[in-house]
C-alpha cells in the first residue's frame, strides 16, 4: 500500500509536533494516490503544457488583421467615401459595357478603379458614421479587389456583378476586417494620387472650381494614405519605416485639412494644407522612390 498523505486543510492549523493530539481530538482523512493516479496527473499536466504551446504559437503564426490606423472620422466624412464609390461604380460599369472597352481599360484604368473602390469600400465598412450600404460594404470591398485582379473579360464582369449586388445591399460572408497593406496594390494607388493630386491643385487656382468635388477628392487622398502608411513594402531599410510612416500620416492630416477648409470655403486654408501635403509626397519620393 502507499503512504498515505494527510489532509490537514479543513483542520486550519499546521500538524507539526502535535501528532499525538490528532488521534485523541479530532478525525483524520487519509487520502490515497495509486500509482495509475500519479501517471494520470502528470499526464494532464502534460497535456495542459502542451496545449499553452500550441495556442502561443498559433497566435504567433495567425496574422493580426489590423483596422485603419486613425479613427475613420477624423479621415474623411462618409458622405464623400459613398459619392465618390458610386463614382467609380458607374466609371468600371462603362469600361465593362463592351469586350472593346473592356479591352482599351484592362491595362491601367479598370484596375486602378477597382483597386480605389476597394479602398474606399473598406474605409465605408469601418466608418463611425451610417452609410445606406455600409453593412454590404465588406462584400464591395472583395468583389472590387477579384475586379481588380481579374484577367479576363468574363471574369471582370462576374466581379463587377458581384460589386453591384453589394452595393445594392446584398451582404454575403465577407468579414468586416480586412489588412490595410493589401488593399490595393501600391502603383494604383500612386496613380490615383497623381490624377487627384493634379485636378486640386488645377481647382484651387481657379475661382469657379467645383469646391465640393475638390473636397472629395482630398477626402479620397487621405484614404490611400492610409494605405500606404500600411504597406511599407518599398522600404528597403527596416529603420526607415518610421519615416515612412510618419510621411504617410502627415499627409493623411494634410488631406484631410484640405477636405475640411473646402468645405467651409476657406480657400486660403484649402492651399495651405494642399502646399503640406505635397511637402510630405516630395519628401517620401525622395527618400524611398529613388532609393
Amino acid at each position: 500500500m502507499p503512504t498515505p498523505y494527510l489532509n490537514h486543510s479543513d483542520h486550519g492549523f499546521s500538524p507539526a509536533g502535535r501528532s499525538h493530539q490528532l488521534s485523541a481530538r479530532l478525525p483524520v482523512t487519509l487520502t490515497f494516490t495509486s500509482p495509475m493516479q500519479k501517471e494520470k496527473s502528470v499526464l494532464k499536466k502534460a497535456m495542459m503544457s502542451v496545449s499553452l504551446t500550441v495556442v502561443a504559437a498559433v497566435s504567433i503564426l495567425i496574422p493580426c488583421i489590423a483596422a485603419s490606423p486613425v479613427k475613420l472620422n477624423k479621415v474623411a466624412p462618409v458622405a464623400d467615401l459613398v459619392a465618390e464609390a458610386e463614382a467609380k461604380i458607374k466609371a468600371l460599369e462603362t469600361a465593362l459595357a463592351t469586350s472593346d472597352s473592356y479591352g482599351a481599360g484592362a491595362k491601367r484604368a479598370i484596375p486602378d478603379d477597382a483597386a480605389v473602390l476597394a479602398v474606399l469600400s473598406q474605409a465605408i465598412a469601418e466608418h463611425e458614421e451610417k452609410a445606406a450600404w455600409k453593412a454590404s460594404a465588406p462584400d464591395l470591398r472583395e468583389a472590387a479587389k477579384a475586379l481588380a485582379n481579374s484577367t479576363s473579360y468574363d471574369a471582370a464582369k462576374k466581379a463587377f456583378a458581384d460589386a453591384k449586388a453589394a452595393h445594392g445591399g446584398k451582404a454575403g460572408s465577407a468579414k468586416k476586417d480586412d489588412d490595410w497593406a493589401k488593399l490595393a496594390k501600391l502603383g494604383s494607388v500612386m496613380n490615383e494620387v497623381n490624377k487627384r493630386n493634379s485636378s486640386i491643385r488645377t481647382g484651387l487656382r481657379k475661382a469657379d472650381s467645383d469646391s465640393e468635388q475638390l473636397a472629395r477628392s482630398a477626402s479620397v487622398l487621405a484614404v490611400l494614405a492610409l494605405v500606404t502608411h500600411e504597406d511599407t513594402h518599398e522600404v528597403k531599410k527596416k529603420e526607415d519605416t518610421p519615416k515612412w510612416k510618419a510621411l504617410a500620416a502627415d499627409m493623411q492630416a494634410s488631406m484631410s485639412g484640405v477636405a475640411a477648409s473646402l468645405k467651409k470655403k476657406d480657400t486660403a486654408a484649402a492651399k495651405d494644407a494642399f502646399s503640406k501635403a505635397g511637402k510630405s509626397c516630395n519628401d517620401c519620393h525622395d527618400q524611398f522612390r529613388d532609393n
